[in-house]
């Protein structure tokens, strides 16, 4: 009887050299349930607020159809937004001299935070919490991320990125970028 080993997979992101230095791009993980419930339910919704504004403009103004209009553009916008990441969302690692700039991507606009290479300690790779893992609701575009398969103190803070990605995938990073960045970071 003959055994096969298990094929290697590849990991969840790529490094490109971009003007001689190494970026490193972790696309949003997709989850094709959340994404295709809500494509179906952003349709409900976005019908039920067009009746709304209808019923608004034929009927005259009614304070109630207003307020629940505010509510109803509010769960419109998020639930576009959470689409919007799971189609074309991206966070970028890049080595900026001996600093660390972190970019999210998302429909073409780019939202970046740059952090002193001096600053950063323990940097290491972590497992991140399940929820997180295989539910990527989080929008790092517009709100930090709360777990990471990497992270690192910088001042009174820990910071998380690659969000969805497993451990291995975030020691892979790690050790990338533990050669460009202050001996500091790692110890």
């Amino acid at each position: 009887m003959s055994m096969q080993y298990e094929a290697l997979k590849p990991p969840r992101f790529r490094v490109e050299t971009i003007n001689g230095r190494d970026e490193i791009t972790i696309g949003a993980q997709r989850n094709l349930f959340l994404m295709l419930f809500l494509l179906f339910w952003v349709s409900g919704w976005t019908f039920g607020g067009g009746a709304t504004i209808t019923t608004l403009f034929s009927r005259g103004f009614q304070p109630f159809l207003l307020f629940w209009l505010c509510g109803w553009a509010f769960g419109e916008a998020c639930v576009l937004a959470i689409l919007c990441w799971q189609f074309s969302g991206a966070e970028i690692l890049r080595i900026q001299g001996a600093d660390l700039e972190i970019g999210c991507r998302m429909l073409g606009f780019t939202r970046r935070k740059l952090f002193r290479g001096g600053e950063i300690r323990d940097l290491s790779a972590c497992q991140p919490q399940i929820f997180n893992r295989y539910n990527q609701m989080s929008l790092p575009f517009f709100v930090a991320n709360k777990t990471g398969s990497v992270k690192f103190a910088y001042g009174a803070r820990t910071i998380y990125v690659a969000p969805g990605l497993d451990e291995a995938e975030g020691r892979l990073i790690v050790d990338r970028l533990r050669g460009s960045l202050p001996s500091t970071a790692t110890t």
